[in-house]
């Protein structure tokens, strides 16, 4: 099996993205920086939710899902998460 990367061409839009931030912990602001985020984008449907703490409590992860309408849209909002002080990782 030939694994092809992801490009613009394979995305279909609208599609629901789903994401997972890495943040250090505990990250008490990042969920009212993504609804901000997702306020000012217009994304209505946008979830966040607080996942796992790493096992030393250093780190915090988030699970991201959110409804793209284009890829404009997408890579604003991939800029715009990784902003956020204290993020460290987007997935």
């Amino acid at each position: 099996m030939v694994h092809q990367p992801h490009n613009e061409q394979q995305l279909q839009f609208p599609l629901l993205w789903h994401g997972r931030l890495l943040t250090v912990a505990p990250g008490d602001d990042v969920a009212a920086a993504v609804e901000g985020i997702y306020g000012g984008m217009q994304l209505a449907d946008g979830v966040i939710k607080r996942g796992r703490s790493s096992s030393g409590g250093k780190y915090q992860s988030w699970e991201l899902h959110a409804q793209l309408p284009d890829r404009a849209t997408m890579l604003a909002l991939f800029a715009a998460l990784e902003a956020i002080p204290g993020v460290k990782m987007l997935l």
